[in-house]
């Protein structure tokens, strides 16, 4: 939104729904300039955040002069957002900051929203991009694409036999692999765009352009062709790779993590572990964060620029999935049966929290952190972030044993056997969360005399 017509050297507000988020000052002629992109406003230097707890749909932008309460209105739609790849982003964090629907407070009321069966043999993880929720079922060999809201099937791609890995969204496509080829389809329709022969495959990365694949070696293809820019022999790796800051982050089955350059596949560093590494690493505020898999019991802490270690910590068994790194916390899970809340800056451990069958990879929002587990326990967990205290879980005979998406108050899970699930609130709270605000009435709002305006912008629009 911006204003024309304004009186010069005026001090606007401006407001998101009743909240003053920012003042400006005209220009000479009564100008000024405000551009508007989600999740910040932009003007002239000033990012103005929308605020955390501003729920997808209808909110209002609206403009007051202070001294003559002139004043400006404009609809602004947020948007839902997405899970777009396995562990929420490419660094793997299985953080999603966005999230403010589910809290510690209402997440006990989780209840089915829907279930889609796909037949049996749900291991793949689930992603949610642009309101489509995509999974894997390797026994019938299918890649399935259900509305994100009411689980009806959009289309399902029977390619073969699907491994228990994550597919990937970006750029309207949709990425995954099976024992024998990576395909990239129409994230709309399900229609191929191209496929490439590949030893194996694993969950792909998807940044710039470009994917990056755990196949045996590490591949490096392009996302809109398939052509191969680079390939590095790690010594054999299936887990899912990390990238951060043009750095692809590997373990491999030589007992190695490999941190290579994104653009050309050369080597920067390795380090050397007590066992092979299956474990995806996860990488947040220049640490790499892995877990040791084959009776290497650790949890590895890693420079992320030189591959020094920083810390390590033994848990009782070997971890072969993904860590969770929130709000100076790596969540990891393992064949001990517990799942760990660390101190990502010393390892020192927060808590635990103990189940009755292996963890697997953890995902948090909002303050709770979800995680499935294998039978004979079979449930999905929700426990305070902060303290591990148990807020939730649900049994599901077979359990839960693959990725998890949080996103837009809905929890989507693979049923090993039972197909998948979304789990949100009951529909009247589920409404009242995501009712749109009233439009404001300017006369009524106040500003906040402690905001300091910032200059005009000469782009023009109407009042």
């Amino acid at each position: 939104m911006v204003g024309k017509g304004w009186d010069p050297n005026a001090t606007i507000d401006i407001y998101f729904d009743s909240t003053d988020v920012g003042a400006v000052f005209t220009d000479n002629n009564g100008t000024f300039g405000l551009a508007l992109k989600a999740p910040t406003i932009r003007q002239n230097g000033l990012t103005i955040q929308i605020p955390n707890n501003a729920v997808p749909g209808a909110h209002w932008i609206t403009a007051v002069e202070r001294i003559t309460q002139l004043q400006a209105q404009v609809q602004f739609t947020v948007s839902g957002l997405d899970w777009p790849q396995f562990q929420f982003d490419a660094q793997h964090t299985g953080f999603n900051p966005h999230e403010n629907f589910l809290t510690p407070q209402n997440v006990g009321n989780l209840t089915v929203r829907w279930n889609y069966f796909t037949g049996a043999g749900n291991t793949s993880g689930v992603v949610v991009a642009n309101g489509l929720a995509y999974t894997g079922d390797y026994v019938n060999g299918s890649m399935y694409a259900l509305d994100a809201s009411t689980g009806g099937l959009r289309w399902l791609y029977p390619n073969g036999p699907v491994p228990g890995t994550s597919p990937a969204v970006a750029n309207g496509l949709v990425y995954f692999g099976d024992y024998g080829y990576l395909y990239a389809l129409n994230a709309g329709t399900g229609a191929l765009i191209w496929k490439d022969s590949l030893p194996s495959s694993s969950t792909p990365t998807v940044v710039n352009g470009v994917l990056y694949v755990a196949a045996g070696p590490v591949y490096a293809i392009n996302a809109g062709t398939g052509a191969v820019v680079w390939t590095y022999p790690v010594g054999g790796s299936e887990g899912a790779l990390a990238v951060a800051n043009g750095v692809v982050y590997a373990g491999s089955f030589d007992h190695n993590i490999y941190a290579l350059d994104a653009g050309t596949g050369a080597l920067i560093w390795k380090y050397t572990t007590a066992g092979y590494v299956d474990s995806g690493p996860a990488v947040a505020n220049g640490i790499v964060y892995v877990g040791g898999g084959d009776g290497d019991n650790n949890v590895y802490a890693l420079n992320a620029a030189t591959g020094a270690l920083i810390w390590k910590y033994a848990t009782g068994d070997s971890i072969y999935y993904s860590p969770a790194v929130a709000n100076g916390v790596v969540y990891v899970g393992g064949h001990d049966k517990n799942l760990y809340a660390l101190n990502a800056s010393t390892g020192a451990l927060l808590w635990k929290f103990a189940t009755e069958a292996n963890v697997t990879s953890p995902a948090v929002a909002n303050g709770v952190v979800y995680f499935g587990t294998w039978a004979p326990d079979d449930e999905l967990y929700a426990l305070d972030a902060n303290t591990g205290a148990l807020l939730w879980k649900l049994y599901q005979q077979y359990g839960f044993s693959s990725g998890l998406a949080v996103v837009n108050g809905m929890v989507y899970a693979n049923g090993d056997y039972w197909g998948i699930y979304a789990f949100g609130l009951p529909q009247q709270q589920m409404a009242e969360k995501f009712s749109p605000p009233e439009r404001p009435d300017p006369a009524r709002l106040t500003p906040d005399w402690s905001l300091q305006p910032s200059s005009a912008v000469n782009t023009p629009l109407k009042k």
